[in-house]
C-alpha cells in the first residue's frame, strides 16, 4: 500500500466533513461543535442579556444605590473607628475649633481634669495662668495641644493621651484658648513664660 492509499483510507467517509484545503498534508474537516459548549455558549448570552438588562439601569438593581449603600457603611466605619480612637488630629494638624459642641465637649473635659491646677476661670493655681499674655510653652492651639498631649513631667503635668483621644484634647485646647485667652481675671496667678 502507498502513502497516497493510505491518506485515501483515513478520510474515506470523511469527504462531505473535509474542507477544500489542507496545510502541510493535515485536512482540515468541519466538525460540528459538542452540544454541551453550544448550550453554554447560548446561556452566556441569554444570561448577559438579564445581566446588561438587570445592572445598568433598566431593572431593580442600581449601581448608583448599591454606592450610595456602601458609603453609608463606610461613613458608620468612620464614626465607629474616630470614637473608639480618635480623629487623625495630633499637634501638627491641630486647628481651632469653633463649633458650639466641641467647645462645650472641651469645657466638660476641662471641669473634669484641669480645674484642679488651672482653676475654674483659667487664673491658674498649681499650673500656670491662661487668661494673662504670658505663655510657657507657646499660645497656639498646636502648642497647647502638643502641652496636653505629652504634658509637662518636670512640672507636674501628667500626659493626657492615654485618657483623652485627639479630638478630645483638640476640643479642651479649643476651649481653654476660646474662654480664658488674654481676659485676665482678677486674682490670677503671676505671669510666667513669654509675652505674647
Amino acid at each position: 500500500m502507498t502513502a497516497n492509499n493510505d491518506k485515501t483510507q483515513l478520510i474515506e467517509g470523511l469527504d462531505d466533513n473535509a474542507l477544500d484545503h489542507e496545510y502541510d498534508g493535515i485536512i482540515e474537516l468541519d466538525n460540528s461543535l459538542p452540544p454541551w459548549w453550544l448550550y453554554m455558549f447560548y446561556g452566556t448570552i441569554i444570561f448577559s442579556i438579564f445581566y446588561t438588562i438587570n445592572f445598568f439601569g433598566m431593572g431593580a438593581y442600581k449601581q448608583q444605590d448599591e454606592l450610595t449603600k456602601q458609603y453609608a457603611v463606610a461613613e458608620k466605619a468612620i464614626e465607629k473607628y474616630q470614637k473608639e480612637h480618635g480623629s487623625s488630629v495630633d499637634e501638627n494638624s491641630a486647628i481651632l475649633v469653633v463649633d458650639a459642641a466641641k467647645i462645650e465637649d472641651g469645657k466638660v473635659i476641662y471641669e473634669k481634669n484641669c480645674v484642679a491646677c488651672h482653676a475654674a476661670n483659667g487664673g491658674g493655681g498649681v499650673g500656670p495662668n491662661f487668661t494673662d499674655n504670658y505663655w510657657i510653652h507657646g499660645n497656639s492651639i498646636n502648642d497647647v495641644f502638643k502641652i496636653i498631649k505629652y504634658g509637662v513631667p518636670e512640672k507636674g503635668m501628667i500626659p493626657w493621651e492615654a485618657q483623652l483621644n485627639p479630638e478630645q484634647i483638640q476640643n479642651v485646647a479649643s476651649y481653654i484658648l476660646t474662654a480664658f485667652k488674654d481676659k485676665n481675671v482678677e486674682g490670677g496667678k503671676e505671669p510666667q513664660g513669654e509675652k505674647m
